[in-house]
Formats: C-alpha cells, structure tokens, sequence
C-alpha cells in the first residue's frame, strides 16, 4: 500500500490572550472621580507637610492618581479606562 505521511501538529500556543473587557461609563466616571478626590484631599496636607516646590507636588499628584486610575483599569481589565487620563489630569492640576 501507499504510506500516508502527516505533519507533525504545532505545539499548542502557551500564552493567554487577555480579551479587554466593556466597561461602562459609570466605572470610568468613579475611577476618575476617586483619582481627583483623592488629590484634592492630598494636595493641602503635601505642600505643607513638605518642602516640594509646585511642580514636584504635581508630579507627586499625578503619580497618585496614576495609580488610582491604573488600579481601576487593571481590576476591570481595559487599559482604555486610562485613556481620558492624559487629557483630564492636566487641568485639573492646572487648578
């Protein structure tokens, strides 16, 4: 008879692909709204208690709510929680 020859099969694949999540716009809103509640209460109580000029408290502030903000968009899974950051926290820093 004939002899059949098939290829080997490929290793299955060892990573996980991690699907984005949808998140509503009420998760987005709370993200956004912890992060600068929580540096407007900060804000007073870090250029006090500390001897950093304007633009060091603000990139201390950001960094707060960069990891508030993260937070939410690692629990929920969607980095696109953080998107509107970048446009949103420079205002209000601004203020």
């Amino acid at each position: 008879g004939r002899l059949s020859i098939t290829p080997p099969r490929p290793p299955p694949c060892h990573y996980h692909r991690m699907a984005s999540t949808i998140v509503s716009a009420t998760t987005c809103r709370a993200a956004y709204a912890v992060a600068l509640i929580s540096i407007t209460a900060v804000a007073p109580t870090l250029a006090s208690a500390t001897s950093l000029g304007p633009l060091s408290t603000g990139l201390a502030l950001d960094a707060i709510a960069t990891a508030i903000v993260y937070a939410f968009s690692f629990a929920s899974n969607n980095s696109s929680v953080y998107d509107p950051f970048w446009c949103v926290l420079p205002l209000w820093l601004g203020v």
